[in-house]
This record gives structure tokens, sequence and C-alpha cells, in this order.
């Protein structure tokens, strides 16, 4: 009796070993243990996509760049003999619009702000009259950006080839409603994107956006599967990154469009690409279970 035991403990100790080793094995299956049974889970499989807007469907920093030369090409004719100093002009606008980008209170329009904005900063160059031309700042600044705001070239066929494969997509992105959702138009998103969540409007119904993990889950209510059967694509470690991580996505991918040295970044993204024309790669890998 004794011997028999045993032979049924080394037996059991045998399957362990083989089961732990394949545990850190290549493939995705999970082996839990329970007494003398083995049960054997599955890694969640890629159900959907998430993306950002901004620098990752749409090379938004490159239109800004246009459009501020733009603006800079043109404040000249409207400022009269003034020698001003546009390079000066647009430094001080953007250190004051970082800190405020909108009226966080949305008592005034995102229009009307940003021409405060421009008013503010032509005013620190004694401009007389800063208000008049503040307002043709930000409308020469937004009718250049948005008059030609196309998606990357390769997100049509990006979009084809991820349904081509049975997963959903949706695009989070985070700012000011309007904006965004001018923006959105502008690039023609809603021909590609059934499912478009914006932050800016989740925070004025009272909720959160990036990075905080609720908004991650309505996608996954929208796509219809589980946050670790997703994952999110973006260019913002701190609301990209950091919100997959909060929602406990399968993955996420960061597109590091300023070259950083991923050594020293947090938090750690699971993938790291230079463009979005390389995630078909890591879709690829997440659909071999």
């Amino acid at each position: 009796m004794k011997e028999r035991k045993k032979e049924r403990k080394k037996m059991r100790q045998k399957f362990f070993d083989s089961s732990f080793s394949l545990f850190f094995s290549s493939s995705f299956n999970i082996y839990i243990h329970t007494h003398t049974h083995a049960h054997v889970y599955m890694m969640p499989k890629l159900k959907a996509v998430f993306f950002d807007l901004d620098d990752t469907l749409v090379p938004t920093s490159v239109y800004d760049v246009r459009a501020y030369a733009d603006v800079k090409a043109s404040v000249i004719t409207w400022v009269g003999k003034i020698q001003l100093d546009v390079d000066k002009l647009v430094a001080d606008f953007k250190e004051k619009f970082v800190k405020a980008p909108w009226d966080p209170e949305y008592k005034t329009d995102v229009f009307t702000w940003r021409s405060r904005v421009w008013e503010h900063a032509l005013k620190l160059q004694d401009v007389e009259n800063a208000e008049e031309v503040g307002l043709k700042c930000q409308k020469c600044f937004d009718d250049n950006r948005m008059g030609t705001f196309p998606l990357y070239d390769c997100v049509k066929d990006l979009t084809e080839y991820i349904k081509s494969k049975g997963l959903e997509t949706c695009i989070i992105t985070n700012g000011h409603h309007r904006v965004q959702r001018d923006k959105l138009e502008a690039c023609k998103a809603y021909t590609l994107f059934e499912n478009i969540i914006v932050g800016g409007e989740e925070v004025l119904a009272g909720r959160k956006e990036k990075p905080d993990g609720s908004i991650f889950v309505k996608a996954c209510k929208y796509a219809g599967c589980l946050p670790s059967e997703a994952i999110h694509v973006g260019d913002s470690l701190g609301a990209d990154i950091q919100g997959g991580i909060n929602a406990g996505l399968l993955a996420t991918v960061f597109i590091n469009v300023k070259a950083r040295d991923m050594s020293t970044i947090q938090p750690m993204p699971t993938y790291t690409i230079k463009h979005i024309t390389e995630l078909k790669e890591i879709i690829d890998k997440l659909l071999v279970v």
C-alpha cells in the first residue's frame, strides 16, 4: 500500500513538472492544478483593437506645425507697422495654451477661449488691436489645420485588415468635445470607425477620460468583449498606455513618434512601434493562440 502511494505521488509530481514547463513555453495555455486534477484555461484571444486619434491615426502634430506657420505668415499683415516677433508670439501663445487649452468650466466656447490666448500673446508685444487680431489668428489656425486633416494613408487598409480578422475597433480620444468631433469629421474617421468615444463628452457627463479605466470598459461594451480581449494603441504614455494598464487590457501598444529612449520610460507598454503600419505584425502574434 505504501509503495502504491509513493508511486502515485511520483506520477503527480511528474505531471506537475511537465505542465509547469508548458506554462513557461510559447503556449498561451495556463495549467492550474487542484490536488490530482489539472484544469486548462486558455489565455483570452484578441477580439478588439482600440485606437487613440491624434498622432496615432492622424499626424496632428504635423498639421499643427503647418497651421502655426500660416499664422506667422499672416499676422504680420494684421498688426500694422509694429515689428512683431512671430516666433515669440507663437511661443507665448503655446505657454498659456498648454496650461488651459479650453475653459475648464465650459462657460466660454473653445474658439473664443483660444482667440483670447492669442490676444494675450499679442498684448505682450503691445499690439493695439490685439482682440481683433487674436480672432483672426485663431480662425487662420483652425482653417489651415481643419482644411486638410486626413488620416494616415495606411489607416484604411489597416482597418480593413483588422475587420477581415473578425476584430472590432474603437477610437478613444481625449480632448474638448467640440474640437475632437471637428477633427473626426475633418479626417472622415466616421467612414472607417463605427465606435468612437470622446473623452470630453465623458467629462461633461460626469465621467472620466483616459487614463481612467472606465472609458476603456465602455469601449469594451461597444466592441462586445472583455478588457482582457482588447488592446489599445496610442502615442501617450500617461493617457494611452497607463489607461490600458488601468483597465486590465490584453496589451498596450506605444507609438514612439518622438523616438524616446525606451529604457527610461514609464509606464512600460507591452509593445513599442515607430508607426502604425507596424501594428499588423502585433495583431498576428496575438491571434496565434
